[in-house]
């Protein structure tokens, strides 16, 4: 199936087909070939048609003298004077890269003469480059203010950073041997027309099937990411709309003169040479990076969201209605914390949700791991499913569970053109590489044989379901408040990203799962780290405490306002006091955290609430319950009889299950005492928080934020993004622009 002269002619090519070979030739000679709107739109039209049809290989070619000099400045200039627009879009040109280096067919790069600029860029996004000996190579853009933002991600995909970064911080051109060393070029001669016939003669033996399954393997080894092109397009819209910019391209278009150069000077060669003297530079250079260039913008797309950021889930609805709808109306992520509360309670807090939300803004729900009462967890799926929620955040979970998987399977459907459609998303907090494989692999057959057998999923969704990952959004939880492993996120990000790439390999998956980041993340500098270290989004917990819209009491935003970094500390778990489970929880002023470390102890060394001494007696009913242990037994044992009817004869006929949920009696009481502010035992509050506050509390003294009335969640969340944003900015003016 032929296809290359389908079509209007293009003005700027000249095709012909030689069996499954295409040519490609770029015929601008009037500008030098350089790239405009026409061009690549004309270039990505052939490129794509080849990526249809039974061509297996593309040569793209240049004239003679010139391969391809970037950017036509002729066009901007005249985009000065006439008033119109100088910026072109620099989204197609990436895209036509992206088409080069990952289409259905080997792209060839044949070049003689010079390659500058974005013609560096499609030499760097070809799968082979042939060269003749006289072909050069430079990126200019630096001499006129430019980055080339655009060509660097595809340009250090084959040369690795540093040879990248040389080339373009230095301007210098790199002749065809020194190319080739740098693996720039592949095979060079002094003639290339017969070095490329000897490419040909194998390449045209390959079957169109072989050299399209080879291209969607590659895209899974070595993909140039959206975090790339979402940092590309925005440095090089920030660099071409630059006025100073655009008036030093409009005078070299006009007069050929260079903008360290007082007048008109000799006339000069087209590829500029090293410069014996640099551009005076007083202070490092300033980048404006745009907060949604953060993260990865499939995450963004996928959520709905404006920046890839969400505000994470906090129990008894401390993640709060208000807290959810303020960042929905924001364009904003976050979960509704639902641990802890009753069904109804989810119910009607839901309908408010979406009642507030009602143009489809964002917003999730926390889905809460229920070992103890499977039937309740999958009761609560049912009501998401009711609901329509699209976006649940899977937190305590070990392993996967028949509700979870239900979740997830039951927004699976093909959509009119046969492409999967994922309409629900988990998004699996965890803090262990064991428990993060089991959300990077697909849902455990059995239990979705299980789904099957009992109707609540079909087979469709099933076999959809085999060839995905139960989740599609990993976050990677370090040192955070509640539940914590105490992780280092040095430590797990890595890891955790060597492990999702392996798995994602081997299951062969059709885009990779994004990693998140969260704990301790609470000032730009954190942020940064965050996604320095490869997060594809960020999830703030602690901080979105202390604002307006939180869901507890006055007095716990007045104590947590006034946190440092150290006041902190790691006590017992409630939920999971029996296996030594920890949270993290505020201890400044407070007595929990050693009250709470008292009890476990006090667990572990005896078999009864019987063998405790009088005195240990007397402490605990006067210091830390404030009532008798048999009243605390009597309430606790009228809540068991009600929820676990089943479990109350089995409890009472242990003595260490006894004191257990006597000792668990406190950590939901100094909750209770917290989110209702009470005066009365405000040392026994139960405030789950991480150090990140402090941090934040320290980042924003002495400003507007200081005081928690004036924190309003959306409002710290835009604060906090455009602050990282400013400060990779800084960051990549001091050492230098490799965006």
């Amino acid at each position: 199936m032929g296809g290359l002269t389908h079509g209007p002619a293009p003005t700027t090519l000249r095709l012909r087909e030689q069996g499954t070979t295409w040519y490609v030739q770029i015929h601008r000679p009037e500008a030098d070939n350089a790239l405009n709107e026409t061009l690549v739109r004309e270039l990505t039209e052939v490129l794509t048609r080849a990526s249809r049809s039974s061509a297996t290989v593309v040569v793209l070619e240049g004239l003679p003298e010139v391969f391809c000099f970037g950017a036509d400045f002729g066009a901007i200039g005249e985009a000065v004077r006439e008033g119109g627009r100088t910026a072109a879009d620099p989204e197609p040109l990436f895209d036509l890269f992206r088409l080069l280096a990952y289409g259905d067919f080997l792209s060839v790069a044949h070049v003689r003469g010079k390659a500058n600029a974005g013609g560096v860029g499609l030499v760097a996004a070809s799968d082979v480059v042939i060269a003749d000996e006289s072909a050069t190579f430079s990126l200019s853009e630096l001499l006129f203010g430019l980055i080339p933002a655009v060509v660097l991600p595809f340009l250090i995909r084959r040369t690795g950073f540093q040879h990248a970064h040389y080339l373009a911080a230095t301007t210098r051109t790199a002749d065809a041997a020194r190319a080739c060393e740098w693996g720039l070029v592949d095979a060079y001669g002094p003639d290339s027309e017969a070095l490329l016939r000897t490419h040909l003669q194998r390449l045209g033996r390959l079957s169109k099937k072989g050299v399209t399954r080879y291209k969607a393997y590659l895209r899974e080894l070595s993909p140039v990411t959206e975090h790339a092109k979402s940092a590309a397009l925005a440095t090089n819209r920030l660099v071409f709309e630059d006025p100073e910019n655009v008036r030093a391209i409009q005078r070299y278009a006009e007069e050929g003169v260079f903008p360290w150069e007082a007048a008109p000077a000799e006339p000069v060669e087209t590829i500029p040479q090293p410069v014996a003297t640099p551009r005076p530079t007083e202070a490092p250079m300033q980048f404006t990076v745009p907060p949604e260039a953060l993260g990865n913008a499939r995450f963004r797309e996928a959520h709905g969201v404006r920046y890839a950021y969400a505000a994470g889930a906090m129990y008894k609805g401390i993640a709060s209605v208000e807290l959810v709808t303020a960042m929905g109306r924001a364009g904003l992520l976050s979960f509704l914390g639902t641990g802890g509360l009753g069904l109804d309670t989810i119910d009607d807090a839901l309908t408010r949700i979406r009642r507030e939300l009602d143009q489809g803004q964002p917003f999730g729900v926390n889905l809460l791991s229920n070992p103890q009462e499977p039937d309740q967890e999958m009761r609560t799926v049912e009501l998401y499913l009711r609901h329509g929620i699209r976006t649940v955040e899977a937190s305590a979970y070990i392993r996967p569970t028949l509700p979870l998987v239900r979740y997830r399977l039951a927004g699976l459907s093909r959509d009119a053109a046969g492409h999967v459609v994922q309409d629900h998303h988990i998004v699996a907090k965890v803090s262990r590489t064991e428990v993060a494989e089991r959300f990077l692999r697909p849902a455990p057959p059995e239990l979705v044989r299980e789904l099957l057998e009992r109707g609540l999923v079909t087979a469709e969704q099933a076999e959809l379901g085999a060839r995905l990952p139960l989740a599609q959004d990993l976050c990677v939880e370090a040192d955070s408040a509640g539940h914590t492993d105490g992780g280092n996120a040095y430590v797990l990000m890595p890891a955790m990203r060597a492990l999702r790439d392996r798995i994602g390999e081997e299951e062969q998956y059709p885009e990779p799962v994004r990693l998140g980041a969260a704990g301790g993340i609470g000032t730009p500098e954190a942020a940064l780290a965050a996604y320095t270290l490869g997060a594809d989004f960020i999830v703030t917990g602690s901080i979105n405490q202390c604002t307006v819209e939180a869901g507890t009491s006055d007095a716990v935003k007045d104590i947590l306002q006034e946190l440092g970094v150290h006041d902190t500390d790691y006590a017992p778990a409630g939920d999971m006091f029996e296996v030594g489970a920890r949270v993290q929880a505020v201890r400044k002023g407070l007595f929990f955290p050693a009250r709470a470390q008292k009890l476990y102890e006090l667990y572990l060394r005896h078999d009864s609430l019987d063998d405790l001494d009088a005195r240990t007696r007397t402490t605990l009913e006067e210091k830390f319950f404030r009532r008798s242990i048999d009243e605390v037994w009597a309430e606790t044992r009228a809540h068991v009889a009600r929820r676990f009817p089943e479990r109350l004869a089995e409890i009472e006929r242990s003595p260490k299950q006894k004191m257990a949920l006597v000792f668990r009696w406190y950590f939901v009481h100094s909750t209770r005492l917290a989110m209702a502010g009470s005066a009365e035992q405000r040392v026994d509050y139960q405030i789950h928080c991480g150090p990140a506050m402090g941090a934040f509390n320290a980042w924003v003294r002495d400003t507007p934020l200081e005081k928690w009335r004036e924190r309003r969640v959306a409002a710290v969340a835009e604060h906090l993004l455009r602050e990282t944003a400013a400060l990779l900015g800084q960051r990549l003016g001091t050492y230098g622009s490799y965006s």
